[in-house]
This record gives structure tokens, sequence and C-alpha cells, in this order.
């Protein structure tokens, strides 16, 4: 009895120790789990922003309907090409199709940043090196950097030749093709172009239907890159629209600058169709959309404008989500993605 007695009051005393250090204090809530970071969206209109709060450049992609940013990536530099705004439209001067990687015209040279996804930033890589010249020669740097549409290549060039490395792992820059002047007096016209297969086109292989119109063709025989001259005004390449249309932008002339037109090669005649008039004010770069049915243009005042292709088509405001700013050096139109 005295032994039951014992082991039942032992049983309650350590269940009553058990309790009372259960309840001796209120254990702390678990912490709460961080926000997850929205996903990365690496689509729409492209754009190289002015950062008020770092004085440098982001990248950003934004809703082509709205405006409205859908990502917006710090990058670590800034773009010191003076001719960044005069050439085509196309975000791989700037992104990689994939948008992984960017890269930077610099007073020295070529830079090169990869995507860091959780910081939402690009990272400098590295940088490609000044062109090799012997004592005699004029130090010179690279410029103009372009992606390949396809593979891992980036290009530019030193004035003289087209010179690419592959952008994954940096190395010693490799000579692609020489540059021949294309015999354009307009500093609008690119000195090359690379083809959506990833080739490099030169002058060297012009090709001329009639008297005014310049053109280089890919591997199949379509238009690639551009130019139209006629009095008192030269017509820049914006986009192929198919194997023997090309999209084509105003780039001089008092009284046609700003004019966008589709120009159509038939049997060695191109034809031309004005798609926006003189504008005011002056356009200053056009992108067309990816499925080329539909052109953005941003004028050289920061406004925004997006016509059809078509003729007769009326060019509307657009991207009215897209804060303003005062020039277009602020925030300047990049491409389409």
């Amino acid at each position: 009895m005295t032994k039951k007695w014992w082991s039942a009051a032992l049983i309650a005393a350590v269940a009553v120790l058990v309790t009372a250090c259960g309840n001796g204090g209120t254990p702390a809530p678990a912490a709460a789990a961080a926000p997850e970071a929205a996903p990365l969206d690496l689509s729409g209109i492209v754009l190289l922003q002015h950062s008020e709060k770092t004085g440098l450049d982001d990248v950003v992609f934004a809703d082509p309907v709205s405006g409205a940013a859908r990502t917006t990536l710090s990058l670590p530099g800034y773009d010191s090409s003076l001719n960044r705004f005069d050439g085509p439209a196309t975000k791989l001067d700037l992104v990689s199709p994939d948008g992984q990687y960017a890269t930077l015209e610099t007073d020295e040279g070529v830079d090169v940043f990869m995507l860091n996804a959780a910081d939402r930033r690009y990272e400098r890589t590295g940088s490609v090196p000044a062109p090799e010249r012997s004592m005699s020669e004029r130090a010179s740097r690279f410029q103009n950097p372009q992606f390949s549409p396809v593979g891992s290549k980036l290009y530019f060039d030193d004035d003289k030749a087209v010179y690419s490395v592959d952008y994954r792992q940096l190395g010693q820059p490799v000579k692609e093709a020489d540059i021949v002047p294309s015999g354009s007096s307009d500093q609008h016209v690119e000195d090359w172009w690379v083809d959506p297969q990833g080739k490099v086109l030169t002058w060297r292989d012009v090709r001329h239907a009639g008297d005014r119109l310049a053109y280089l063709a890919d591997s199949a025989g379509a238009i690639a890159y551009a130019y139209y001259e006629e009095p008192g005004a030269t017509y820049q390449f914006v986009t192929a629209l198919d194997a023997t249309t090309a999209l084509m932008s105003a780039v001089t002339g008092s009284d046609e600058h700003g004019v966008l037109m589709r120009l159509h090669l038939d049997g060695g005649t191109p034809q031309l169709t004005k798609l926006v008039e003189k504008s005011e004010p002056m356009i200053g770069k056009a992108a067309a959309a990816p499925d080329t049915a539909t052109v953005l243009y941003q004028t050289y005042q920061g406004e925004w404008f997006a016509s059809p292709v078509t003729p007769g088509a009326v060019a509307r405001p657009a991207l009215p989500q897209l804060p303003a700013t005062g020039t277009v050096s602020e925030r300047q139109l990049v491409g389409w993605a």
C-alpha cells in the first residue's frame, strides 16, 4: 500500500513539473517568412533609363501596351556612346537574347555584365581589352557592342574591323571581318550589321536597287539592313518585315525628318509607302514589335507613339503609364524583347 501510494505521488509530481515547465513561457511565434521577390519578366519594351538614386543606368522591361515597368534591373555602369540613339532600335545593342547578359560601351571599351536574378541587378563580369596596336598605329578602343541573335557571341568594332568574343566566357577578341565604307555620307548609316543567323554583314557585299536604295542581304537573299537616300533626306533601316520589305525611318532632311516609311522591293524597284507623315516633334528612334505588325517610336522630346505598319495607319500616343522625362537621354528606347 505504501509503495503504491508513493508511486502514484511520484507520477503526479512529475506530471505537475512537466506541465509547469511547459507553461513557463509562451513559445515565440515562428518568424514570418520573407516575401518572395516577384519573378523576373524579361519581355516587352526594353529601355535604358538613368537612375536618380545611383546616377548610373537601369535596364527596364516595360509592358508594351501600358508602359508600366515589369522588371527593373540595376546596371552598374553608364553609357558613354554618343551614337546609341542614332542607330536602329534593337535590344541586342544592350541585352542578350535571353536577357541574362548586358553590355555597355565605355570610355575605355566594352563592358560585359551578367544577371544576378536574386539581387535584381546586372554585375560586371569583365571588359574587352583595347585592340592591340603597333607603336606607329593610333590608339583605339572597341565600340558599338551588339549581341548575336543566336549563339553566345558579342560583336564590336574598332573603326577598322569587326571582332567578337564569347560573352559567357570572355577571351581574346576574334576578327570577323574588315569594315568597308558604305558610300553614304550620313552618320546614321551603320558600318556593319549582324543578320538573323548571326553572320556579320559588311558593305563589301552591298546590293543596289535603283540609284537610291543600298542594302545588305542574309544568306537567303532577304533584306537584313538597308538605307535609302533621296534629295534632302536619308531613311534608315528599322526592321525587315519580310524578305523584300523593310520598315524605314527618316533620319535627315528638314522636310522629311520624322517620317516612317514601308519600302518594298518589287523586281529590283523600291516602292515607297509613308506610314507616318512628318511629325512634330520629330521621331528619334523606332522599334517594331516581334510580330512586325506594330511600330513603336520615341520622339526627341521623350514622347511615345505607336502605329500599325500598314498603309494609311494612324499613329496614336503609347505607353501612357511610363513616367514622362525631359529628354531622351534620361530614358532611351533600346528595342522590343
